[in-house]
């Protein structure tokens, strides 16, 4: 095995595995160089979130320190870009911040996995812990006038939406065998993991979370009350095509524009808006439906509207809302914390990082969500259609 210089006897296993796979080092003037036998750099951009998931790999190889990180990421995984970052980024203690552009990496990973960010809603920076943004309250008024008569006078009147940074964090234990690991599959093992983690408890606070406690406030408590909907009693296709209409109508009679109206609905509501007949046995919707819109809006799908609401535990919701009046508000960066030694709660007791060979890994982001109009948003309650 080719002789290495390391920085500790914990970071040397990292590095000898790597040069057992066919990474040599060699200390040279400008400081270490990988030398990976038989391969060749490749220049073109990897795919969304692989530079963030390497990222996370050298910081859990290097034990959370960057400067080990930094030698990890070239000389094991050959990827200088990460590398420059970890060396000119500062860490905390046990923690790194995620220079912005490698954050962006995961955020454009997060899209697709995350139905309300894949619905179009709109992503705006957020530097601070607090944005404000300003809104029309009440619009100028128009009206006709006689021959020298004076125009009305009239004020638009302003409004505000504070958003304020809510921190969300996951932990993804991540296997040590992975992080030693120096092939492009490793990269999206973990990336997948942390994309899923993140995405699954966003989605919910985006989509349902009241705003009452340390989430943000969803698209369903957006909605004006009067604009929530209880689906009628009966299931028909006479009435489901009923309770669709009233969000529709809702939105459009509040003056939407209508510009990326989205439905947000449970599997189970979708399957059985695929599979309902009309009174001829053909499918009323499914054809549109295979094509991804809803009576022309494109839909989103997610277990996290959940079917077990209401008195009876079997109820489910339907929510409209036009997400070009949808932000999200996020600092740039994330935070990451890497531990070869912590504990976990793996759902069913605490599990220990170190007698599982594993290494935790902690993400924090911090954001908020809002409507720019409240009435951009329609609620059907009491839904209960199931195929």
């Amino acid at each position: 095995m080719t002789d290495v210089t390391v920085l500790d006897d914990g970071f040397a296993e990292t590095v000898e595995t790597a040069a057992a796979a066919g990474v040599r080092q060699v200390m040279g003037e400008d400081g270490w160089a990988p030398l990976l036998a038989g391969r060749t750099t490749r220049s073109a951009a990897p795919e969304s979130g692989l530079r963030f998931a390497r990222l996370v790999r050298s910081l859990a190889a290097g034990r959370g320190v960057p400067q080990h990180a930094a030698q990890f990421a070239e000389t094991v995984l050959g990827d200088r870009i990460v590398a420059k970052a970890l060396a000119a980024g500062s860490g905390a203690a046990g923690g790194f911040l995620v220079p912005e552009e490698i954050a962006f990496d995961v955020v454009e990973a997060l899209r697709p996995v995350s139905v309300v960010r894949a619905a179009g809603a709109t992503i705006v920076p957020m530097e601070g812990g607090t944005l404000l943004m300003p809104r029309i309250a009440g619009g100028a008024v128009a009206d006709y006038v006689g021959e020298n008569q004076p125009a009305p006078r009239t004020e638009p009147g302003f409004s505000q939406i504070r958003m304020t940074a809510h921190k969300l964090a996951a932990i993804v234990p991540v296997s040590n065998d992975l992080i030693r690991q120096t092939r492009g599959a490793a990269d999206r093992i973990v990336r997948d993991d942390l994309v899923a983690a993140l995405g699954q408890r966003e989605d919910a606070a985006f989509l349902r979370d009241p705003g009452t406690g340390n989430a943000p406030k969803g698209l369903r408590w957006w909605a004006p009350v009067g604009q929530v909907f209880a689906a009628a009693g009966t299931t028909t296709l006479a009435s489901v095509t009923t309770d669709l209409g009233k969000l529709v109508l809702a939105l459009k009679q509040s003056n939407g524009r209508l510009r990326r109206p989205v439905w947000f609905l449970a599997p189970r509501t979708e399957q059985y808006l695929m599979t309902v007949r009309d009174g001829s046995g053909r499918f009323a919707f499914r054809d549109e439906m295979v094509g991804g819109t809803l009576w022309g809006y494109g839909f989103q799908v997610s277990t996290q509207i959940p079917i077990t609401l209401g008195g009876g535990g079997d109820q489910s919701e339907i929510i409209l809302a036009d997400m070009a009046d949808a932000v999200i508000a996020e600092q740039p960066g994330l935070l990451i914390d890497a531990s070869p030694d912590a504990a976990y709660h793996d759902g069913t007791g605490l599990a220990a990082a170190f007698s599982l060979d594993q290494t935790v890994i902690r993400c924090i982001a911090l954001h908020d969500f809002a409507m720019r109009h409240d009435a951009s948003v329609a609620v059907l309650t009491g839904v209960t259609w199931t195929p």
